[in-house]
């Protein structure tokens, strides 16, 4: 067994001991397992891919993928995976772009348990980040930032948020990120949004009035927030295409055994060639997301210019994939898939996907872009 699958069937069994095991509970009320988010820290899951300095173990975002896989088949929890994305997209961000100073303050905490959440979205903007309102002002000791964010992955529970918002002292071009303590005076949180889908991920709003920051707070340069953003996007949108492979992989399980002993007119209906295209789209539809998904990873940790179009293309494949694969499972199942449990919330599930991280359209027009981009023009 390879290191990688050794952390893959390592974090597939602890998440089968904790995640699988709360799930049905998380869901049905509609809150994170932080015991098993805290689990996981522990064992180690965020420090894999951290430098050793700032208390990682020194490793890849490969060892990462590959945790991050056995989580999702052993958990079979997709809204706990979707707050992992969450939090990793984050990670990768403050890492490229905090100073040594920042690192040595934020860092060991979003390692080691706490919650991050990436707030763009606004009730006036939703997919259009470039039209935020959210503001702030440089004071004498850092900055006082106020505004509104909305729908937002682990608005009503994060402990640590990166905040896009804008510093219109420094003119037009003026979008900036805000590293900002979850509970300090004047952050107020909204209620969890009550989704028909991925219920344990809590999602939902939060207020900033008058948050004092300190000078630290600013992530990079003023000014650079669009930028640092769309980088941040990148890894979270190729983790929906590799969550979306591993996640599939149970389910095909699943499907495969019931298709075997699910008799109808004398014969097992796997024996039927509309269940075997069922079963083979399934398998396809695996192979092919982690394989762009991989590529796509592979190409943002070499700065490959076309890393950008890959990681939407994981993203939309990823979705997508996601949707029609759950949706064989649930037809292969019949009266059963329809009955409510976990076949159906798997498809319910797999739809918000199409949504969050940014929707199909949106990844087609990145894609689209990208690609006149690369002959030369962009619309």
């Amino acid at each position: 067994m390879n290191p990688s699958e050794r952390i893959r069937e390592h974090y597939r069994a602890l998440a089968e001991a904790t995640v699988a095991k709360r799930a049905a509970d998380c869901y049905r009320e509609g809150r994170l397992d932080r015991e098993s988010w805290q689990r996981l820290a522990d064992e180690g899951l965020w420090r894999l891919s951290m430098p050793a300095q700032y208390g990682g173990d020194g490793g890849t975002w490969w060892d990462f993928i590959a945790a991050f896989e056995g989580i999702a088949i052993g958990g079979r929890d997709l809204g706990f995976n979707l707050s992992l994305v969450a939090h990793a997209g984050l990670l990768r961000s403050t890492l490229i772009y905090l100073s040594p100073q920042q690192l040595e303050r934020y860092l060991p905490p979003l390692i080691s348990g706490a919650v991050g959440a990436t707030a763009l979205t606004e009730p006036q903007g939703g997919s259009d980040v470039a039209r935020v309102r959210t503001c702030a002002t440089r004071v004498r000791n850092g900055f006082i930032i106020d505004g509104q964010k909305d729908h937002i992955t682990h608005g009503p529970v994060a402990d640590l948020a990166l905040v896009l918002g804008r510093l219109p002292e420094i003119g037009d071009r003026d979008i900036s990120l805000f590293l900002v303590d979850m509970t300090a005076p004047g952050v107020e949180r909204g209620e969890v949004e009550d989704m028909i889908g991925n219920r344990s991920s809590p999602t939902g709003p939060f207020r900033l009035s008058q948050v004092a920051l300190p000078a630290d707070a600013l992530v990079g340069c003023p000014g650079n927030g669009l930028q640092i953003i769309y980088d941040t996007i990148s890894l979270d949108r190729l983790l929906y295409g590799v969550l979306a492979a591993a996640y599939l992989e149970p389910i095909l399980t699943d499907t495969l055994q019931y298709a075997r002993e699910r008799i109808a007119f004398k014969y097992p209906i796997i024996d039927y060639q509309y269940v075997q295209g069922r079963l083979t789209d399934l398998q396809m539809a695996i192979d092919t997301t982690r394989a762009v998904s991989y590529r796509a990873l592979e190409a943002l940790l070499q700065e490959d210019p076309q890393a950008n179009m890959l990681c939407s293309i994981a993203k939309y494949q990823g979705a997508e994939n996601l949707r029609t694969g759950t949706e064989h499972a649930f037809r292969v199942m019949g009266h059963l898939g329809y009955m409510r449990g976990p076949v159906a919330q798997q498809l319910i599930d797999a739809y918000g996907t199409l949504i969050a991280g940014g929707t199909a359209e949106m990844q087609r027009k990145n894609i689209f872009n990208q690609m006149l981009h690369t002959q030369g023009a962009v619309v």
